[in-house]
């Protein structure tokens, strides 16, 4: 749990007005989703964290971290290449590759793996400085795999 805190701590550190103005990583980000293939409570996916702005070509950052039912999992150095199309540049496409963590909490023990992973998103910004999005992200550790699709809200700053 503390170092979940560091890592939350260094993410808002991230995405703080100072750096607002690297398009690496300028928005913030709240995804809401399901971890695949199984759909119950216990796999319901909340994650938070900065990402580049929706209408943002070139390479992009995202960062997140986040609950899933009884389980904790951080991506740390997610990149990609983010491609902004349509009228006024409203729309992009995300794809991505980066490197993950899972704490998986069960009655008894505790498991911590390291893995990578890889996904794409969607994201249209609706009216500035607010976006959705939908994102696959296939996340493959030692011995499973573990597929996620989650809704979410880019934010972008006001500049």
């Amino acid at each position: 749990m503390r170092s979940a805190l560091a890592l939350l701590t260094a993410l808002v550190s991230l995405i703080s007005p100072a750096r607002a103005q690297s398009p690496l990583l300028n928005s913030g980000l709240l995804n809401l989703g399901l971890a695949l293939p199984t759909a119950t409570s216990k796999h319901i996916v909340l994650a938070f964290g900065g990402t580049c702005a929706a209408t943002h070509t070139g390479v992009c950052a995202d960062l997140e971290i986040g609950f899933e039912g009884r389980s904790g999992f951080i991506n740390l150095a997610n990149i990609g290449y983010s491609v902004a199309f349509g009228p006024e540049r409203s729309t992009s496409l995300f794809p991505r590759v980066g490197i993950t963590a899972v704490s998986i909490n069960e009655h008894v023990a505790s498991s911590f793996f390291v893995g990578f992973d890889a996904g794409v998103g969607l994201r249209h910004e609706f009216k500035s400085p607010w976006a959705g999005s939908v994102d696959y992200t296939w996340r493959h550790y030692p011995g499973f795999v573990w597929p996620v699709v989650t809704l979410g809200v880019v934010v972008s700053p006001q500049l």
